[in-house]
């Protein structure tokens, strides 16, 4: 068992997990939802906190998860480029180190690459009750598929930018409620890519 500690839209969410030996990147893109134990939710609206014991949360209603458990193999490392990032992520404004190869570009190979992206040297903002709160960790793993936009620090790159389906009118949110333990999300179709833009 490892510690879980994750943010979603409306509360930071806080057990225990089992990764099966597995890398927690591969374990959330491997698998749709995971079980928590020792489960407590931190509310953002005033941070009041719930016991919520076991519960069952799906990956599309995580923002993001601090890395922790198991790490990959230190001999099959390669050298990387690393470009900083600033991501617009739900009611969360993370920044952190991009790693890529170094004949290629981080930004345009992220759309290829499996949701939940790592970030290192990370910080991540956002507002509880009143007071703005900024978290520092070593990695963060991002859920690509909720963020608004992620751009580089420096430099005039155009913004990446892609839909989740959350975002779309009659779309499920995602929310883990303070109230009681999540239920599975329901099944949904996925619209075609370029199917639609946020704001048109």
């Amino acid at each position: 068992m490892v510690e879980f500690d994750a943010y979603a839209a409306d509360c930071r969410v806080r057990g225990r997990i089992e990764p099966g030996g597995a890398r927690l990147t591969d374990l959330l893109n491997g698998t749709a939802e995971l079980v928590i134990r020792d489960a407590w939710l931190e509310s953002l609206a005033d941070g009041h906190v719930v016991e919520a014991g076991e519960i069952t949360v799906g990956l599309h209603e995580l923002h993001a998860v601090v890395a922790a458990g198991p790490r990959g193999d230190s001999a099959r490392r390669v050298r990387t480029h690393v470009t900083r990032v600033e991501v617009e992520l739900g009611p969360y404004r993370v920044e952190g180190a991009l790693h890529g190869l170094p004949a290629g570009d981080p930004l345009g190979m992220i759309l290829r690459r499996p949701p939940w992206v790592p970030l290192t040297d990370a910080k991540i903002t956002y507002q509880r009750g009143t007071g703005s709160v900024t978290d520092e960790v070593e990695t963060l793993l991002v859920n690509r598929d909720l963020a608004r936009s992620m751009r580089p620090m420096e430099g005039e790159a155009a913004v990446l930018r892609w839909e989740a389906v959350s975002a779309l009118p009659g779309g499920p949110r995602p929310t883990v409620s303070l109230a009681e333990p999540p239920s599975p999300p329901p099944g949904s179709a996925h619209p075609e890519p370029g199917s639609a833009r946020r704001g048109e």
